[in-house]
């Protein structure tokens, strides 16, 4: 069945004159077939003419299967289930349904039974506010029902819905409930798309400063004789020169002619 998240929530204290009250108000369904059962036959028999009309003590199994069987749709039904100290359920304080008169039609009939003990507390308001609720949420937009005239409580709660009662006849009261639409969900708006990317040109790279050029081949000047002599670059005046006067003297020497110191005494 359907489970409107918004109706699972937990009450307490609902009327400050009287003892805290916590349970929890829930979607009812198949599970909730023999609490069902135990509340119906714990209900006294005022109270079960009150409900029915008549006096009733007990729900037949094709009642109980009607009574269990809330798809959340066409038929909604809660329950209000008492909670221990851990928080685990316990018996069911009350039922509230809400069944439509055609499939998927505008209109539902509404019905509400609470415990003997419960009664005169809140419960009934707290569980009509949540049928209510969640009819409007399924679609519904009008609730009706018929109540005895001298079902004072029922009565109270009838106006506590914002119900007008259509007529009396043989001591009975039929009421209508507009409900309000439940608000829309606001519409979903697709983000706007964001701004294209400016095209930023990548920012260039500063230019590498240039090697520093090689420094240019120094060519040394040398100077060649038989004996292989290599002259330096300005290595000092005075080893140039000596160096140029014993290549000179090599030249000579190669030539055939020596110098006058070395020459061969005698010879012309």
């Amino acid at each position: 069945m359907t489970t409107p998240t918004h109706l699972h929530h937990e009450m307490r204290r609902l009327d400050p004159r009287f003892t805290p009250l916590n349970l929890r108000i829930r979607p009812s369904g198949r599970a909730d077939r023999e609490r069902l059962d135990l509340c119906f036959r714990t209900l006294s028999p005022e109270s079960s003419r009150l409900r029915f009309f008549a006096t009733k003590r007990a729900l037949s199994d094709k009642e109980l299967d009607f009574f269990s069987g809330a798809d959340g749709g066409d038929h909604i039904a809660l329950a209000a289930i008492r909670l221990d100290e851990q928080g685990q359920e316990q018996e069911a304080l009350g039922f509230v349904r809400c069944v439509r008169l055609v499939p998927r039609g505008p209109c539902a009939e509404f019905s509400i039974t609470v415990l003997d003990a419960e009664q005169g507390r809140g419960l009934g308001s707290a569980l009509a506010d949540a049928v209510m609720q969640a009819a409007a949420a399924a679609g519904i937009r009008q609730l009706c029902f018929e109540v005895l005239a001298d079902n004072m409580q029922m009565r109270k709660l009838a106006h506590h819905m914002g119900g007008t009662a259509r007529r009396v006849e043989d001591g009975t009261l039929e009421y209508d409930c507009a409900l309000t639409p439940a608000p829309a969900a606001a519409p979903t708006l697709a983000p706007e798309p964001l701004p294209a990317p400016a095209l930023v040109a990548a920012p260039t790279a500063a230019p590498s400063p240039p090697a520093p050029a090689a420094p240019p081949a120094w060519v040394l000047p040398w100077f060649v004789g038989p004996r292989g002599l290599v002259g330096a670059w300005f290595q000092g005046v005075d080893e140039t020169l000596v160096l140029a006067q014993r290549a000179q003297t090599d030249l000579l020497h190669w030539w055939g002619i020596r110098s006058p110191e070395h020459a061969t005494p005698g010879a012309v």
